[in-house]
């Protein structure tokens, strides 16, 4: 396999999964999203840290998308936007992860990861979000449905074999949330280590009320 060069194969790695779409009754509350660490409201989720990820990740990228950017993503943007004011969009929070560019290179190992948290108006909005967002990007990106285990209330996955390596996509629903993790590894494969790393984020979000 050719070696690009780490900061070429950054950049490919976050204008990929970063382009690639990602989006959930009763009117909850908003949920309370943040970028940085701290503790989950009534309704919320903690993004990854780099204490959590692979050890010589660092974060690249970090904020919030506006819904612009996320349909920039789709084919067909103003379709998403329609789709995405359907389902009540409130807001999206991105981070990405990478080796920094002077690290020894770690075929097997995972060197990117993109976390995006998506909110809706309801656990019914999300799911159809996953759905929509999961075809489109199977499709656009040439990818492959895989079983995963159940993670959260839905959940899909999606592999493939992009120019940077292996790289799979978890989408997750948990009550109104949307929350994608694609990881990337440029010889081994990472699903494994990207389902626990899901699992982490979802530990950080308070269960979705039975409704009685």
């Amino acid at each position: 396999m050719h070696r690009i060069i780490p900061g070429v194969l950054a950049a490919l790695l976050l204008a990929a999964i970063s382009a690639l779409p990602v989006l959930a009754g009763d009117d909850p509350p908003a949920p309370t999203m943040v970028a940085t660490p701290s503790p989950a409201g009534d309704v919320g989720i903690e993004l990854l840290t780099e204490d959590q990820v692979p050890d010589g990740l660092v974060i690249i990228d970090d904020g919030e998308r506006t819904l612009d950017d996320v349909a920039d993503g789709f084919g067909d943007p103003e379709e998403a936007i329609e789709r995405f004011t359907g389902w009540g969009w409130e807001r999206n929070l991105i981070r990405a992860f990478h080796l920094p560019d002077d690290a020894p290179a770690r075929p097997e190992e995972i060197d990117g990861i993109y976390v995006s948290v998506h909110a809706f108006d309801g656990p019914e909005s999300a799911a159809e979000a996953l759905d929509y967002a999961l075809d489109a990007q199977a499709t656009a990106a040439d990818l492959r449905e895989i079983d995963i285990p159940a993670l959260g209330d839905y959940s899909r996955g999606l592999f493939g074999e992009p120019v940077y390596g292996n790289e799979v996509t978890l989408y997750v629903q948990q009550g109104p949330l949307l929350v994608r993790l694609s990881a990337a590894s440029p010889e081994g494969d990472p699903t494994d280590e990207a389902i626990a790393l899901m699992r982490t984020m979802l530990g950080s979000s308070p269960a979705t009320p039975v409704a009685e």
